[in-house]
């Protein structure tokens, strides 16, 4: 290799270092915007690695993030699993909520610790799978679905405490009932309120919300929960139900077709949410209420005072 050439090279793989720094920083002001920070963290840089809590490495990546004991509250955005030289990410005692992001892009991470925070939902593959990771400290959440089981067995795991796992034995799946509401809850972002009490792999056993028959379910009652995101299609696999009450939220989105699918069903209420859309073609037996969506017959979102006023009224 000629000297041009290794110059060139040199040049190259130096634009490539600079432009991963970059993508870094932008990351971690992404990150930012999804906190609230406490007074004793200051963020207020425009370079990430003067940050309280973030130490970086050759050419300013990002290596750790170490937040301990600082109280926060967010949530983790899907962009930390971009942070590609991140080693080791420290979150204890804070009050972090939703549910771990995709972190299969994280090869080097090797200690992840969120004990004592508030996070939900289910845990998923692309962290368990991480070969990489030696700690990994999930105690005292909200998390969901099936212990986890990770891929690496010389990982250090402390006891999976203090969470809402279905069953005590890493891996082992749930039962069919909870997960399909657990795919419903992550529709609507795996809310806390709902990860306090949907806990057991029996959701008949005082779930929130949820009344049964036997074992089955024919009762989702969500009114009022303060509810964002979507309605999920996952709500047509229980096929036992009879009822469906998500009003009073702030559901977005349009009402799954699926939904007309249910045998059983006799009420669907969504009143007072943003729900847009068209309204499926249900059965004649089966009453549907909409009243106070603005953008039902809509393709989209519109903002409208009266809705806005109802959902102040009602939650007040």
């Amino acid at each position: 290799m000629t000297s041009s050439h290794l110059f060139l090279l040199c040049l190259l793989l130096s634009l490539l270092n600079f432009a991963a720094s970059q993508d870094d920083a932008t990351i971690m002001q992404s990150f930012k915007s999804y906190l609230n920070l406490t007074s004793d963290v200051h963020w207020s840089d425009p370079d990430p690695c003067k940050w309280d809590g973030v130490i970086c490495g050759e050419s300013n990546r990002i290596t750790r993030i170490l937040l301990r004991e600082k109280w926060i509250a967010g949530t983790l955005p899907q962009d930390l699993g971009k942070l590609s030289n991140l080693v080791e990410v420290d979150l204890q005692d804070n009050d972090f909520s939703g549910p771990i992001p995709d972190l299969s892009g994280l090869q080097y991470l090797r200690l992840f610790n969120v004990e004592h925070n508030m996070l939900t939902g289910v845990v998923p593959p692309s962290f368990t799978g991480l070969k990489s990771l030696i700690v990994a400290n999930l105690n005292n959440n909200y998390f969901q679905g099936p212990t986890p089981l990770f891929e690496n067995s010389d990982a250090f795991v402390p006891i999976v405490n203090g969470n809402s796992f279905c069953l005590d034995t890493p891996g082992t799946p749930c039962d069919p009932r909870v997960e399909t509401l657990l795919s419903i809850a992550e529709s609507f972002g795996y809310p806390v309120m709902l990860a306090m009490s949907w806990t057991g792999n029996d959701p008949c056993d005082s779930w929130t919300g949820i009344t049964c028959s036997g074992s089955d379910v024919t009762v989702v009652n969500l009114w009022g929960f303060e509810l964002t995101g979507t309605i999920s299609p996952s709500f047509a696999k229980l096929t036992s139900l009879e009822t469906i009450d998500l009003s009073n939220n702030n559901l977005t989105g349009n009402i799954p077709t699926e939904l007309t699918t249910l045998p059983m069903l006799r009420t669907l209420n969504v009143s007072i949410n943003n729900i847009n859309g068209a309204v499926p073609t249900f059965s004649a037996s089966v009453n549907v209420v909409t009243s106070g969506n603005a953008n039902i017959g809509k393709d989209g979102p519109v903002s409208h005072p009266l809705v806005e006023l109802l959902q102040k009224m009602n939650k007040d």
